[in-house]
Order: C-alpha cells, then sequence, then structure tokens
C-alpha cells in the first residue's frame, strides 16, 4: 500500500472522513527536523486537527554513532528535551513530545509511526534533494500519508 505526499497551502483544510460510529482521534505526527521548521509544522498541524479529535505527536529521532551506547548524556538529553518542551508549549494545544535515539533515523521513524500515520513534514523549498524530502519519500512509499509545509 502507497501513501499520498500533499502540499499545504494556507487554505487547505484536512477532508472529513467518516468511518464509524466509534473512532479513535485523529493522529498528526510532526518529525522535528530543526526549530523553525518543526515549529511551522507543528502550528499547520494544529490548524488541520482544528474541529476534530486529534492527537498530536512531536516525534524526535537523535542519531547516535555505532561506538557509542544508546544510552545518552544527560546533557545532550537535557538540551534536546528543553528544545522539544519549548518548541510543543508554542501550540495552543495539547502536543505528546516524544524523544528517541537510534542509530539509523529513517528506519527509527519506521518503526515507531503507526500504519497510514498522517506524518506533518516543514521543510525548506529547495530545487535539491534534502533530508527532509528523503524522508517524506520514504514515509509515503511505506505507506503513510505525508504532508508538505514548505517555508522560505
Amino acid at each position: 500500500m502507497r501513501g499520498t505526499i500533499t502540499t499545504l497551502r494556507d487554505s487547505t483544510t484536512l477532508p472529513v472522513v467518516q468511518t464509524g460510529p466509534r473512532q479513535r482521534p485523529l493522529e498528526l505526527v510532526v518529525p522535528y527536523t530543526n526549530p523553525v521548521l518543526t515549529a511551522r509544522a507543528l502550528a499547520a498541524a494544529t490548524e488541520l486537527a482544528r474541529g476534530f479529535e486529534a492527537a498530536i505527536t512531536l516525534l524526535a529521532v537523535h542519531v547516535l554513532p555505532y561506538p557509542s551506547p544508546l544510552e545518552c548524556h544527560e546533557g545532550i538529553r537535557g538540551r534536546l528535551e528543553a528544545e522539544l518542551t519549548a518548541i510543543a508549549r508554542t501550540s495552543p494545544v495539547s502536543i505528546r513530545v516524544k524523544l528517541v535515539f537510534a542509530r539509523d533515523r529513517q528506519a527509527a521513524y519506521l518503526g515507531l509511526l503507526r500504519r497510514g500515520s498522517l506524518v506533518v513534514i516543514g521543510m525548506k523549498d529547495r530545487w535539491w534533494i534534502t533530508r527532509e524530502k528523503r524522508l517524506a519519500r520514504r514515509l509515503v512509499f511505506s505507506g503513510h500519508s505525508v504532508a508538505v509545509i514548505k517555508v522560505r
């Protein structure tokens, strides 16, 4: 099963899909890329979720090289947690924050996302393939729906 990739503009709204009387909340996942892009993607995810029962998750994967153990130094963990918390506090709705340490960023995202997740990624509009664009393509290939927020 393939996912879809959508570039969102300011006036884009999320279509309403009714599948049955009891539905689980809409789950939106915002991968952490950098503070500016993530804040814009989080704002867009909040706007998309307006009017829905939705759960928004800010998901950060920090890559550690192979020689080092997967336990992170407290200084690095503290800095990352402070950065993620600062971004999550800018949102008017409740945001769940997940920080994961892994060896491979894309494999970690694929392992952490539920099947068919709606992922909102902020990226700069570049002509070359960026890390965010590569992640978006990989997620779509794996069956997830990706909304791209282009930041100038």
